[in-house]
């Protein structure tokens, strides 16, 4: 099963409309998306391409494919604009694997659940992370639109017993790492 992952969208029209052409591309089963996917955040300033309902159409498109979890920025009226459901936090099985998702924001920690053999997906710092400790994986894919500490917007991908980092402008795999089944 192949599975996308990203973080982060913040409202901006031209980092969604890309991150469709990677969804074409891919052609994922499963899109896993970690939060702050309409509002920009009062960090973030407003970019020229902010443009929220724009950026809520174009993630309906794959409603159907998308497991989501909600972020600090985004309000319980961000679930009108969206066909997809979310939650807080979330536990899933997808091909075997077990996930935990979740933001990252100290209201979702709260309930964050760590067992020995689960992937733990998170969003929120905008700063990739992709290790194993403990017998737990801790997969961060980074942001597509406001990357910090100087990293390359990013996401993941699943499959094939294999975790990656994807740099979403060009394509190069900044980390990878096999990952628990």
């Amino acid at each position: 099963m192949r599975i996308l992952v990203a973080s982060d969208i913040h409202g901006r029209l031209h980092r969604m409309e890309a991150f469709n052409v990677w969804i074409d591309k891919l052609n994922p089963e499963r899109i896993i998306l970690l939060g702050d996917y309409l509002y920009n955040g009062p960090r973030n300033g407003v970019p020229d391409d902010y443009n929220p309902m724009e950026v809520s159409k174009l993630l309906n498109m794959n409603a159907q494919r998308i497991i989501g979890v909600r972020g600090n920025c985004d309000s319980r009226i961000d679930d009108t604009l969206l066909d997809f459901k979310l939650e807080d936090n979330r536990s899933i099985e997808l091909d075997g694997m077990k996930f935990e998702l979740y933001h990252g924001d100290d209201f979702s920690l709260r309930n964050l659940k760590k067992e020995k053999g689960h992937i733990l997906l998170s969003g929120h710092t905008h700063i990739y992370v992709l290790k194993e400790e403990d017998g737990i994986v801790y997969l961060n894919p980074g942001s597509i639109s406001f990357p910090k500490n100087m990293n390359p917007p990013s996401f993941a991908l699943i499959e094939d017993g294999e975790a990656q980092i994807i740099d979403f402008d060009n394509g190069s795999v900044l980390k990878k790492l096999p990952i628990l089944s």
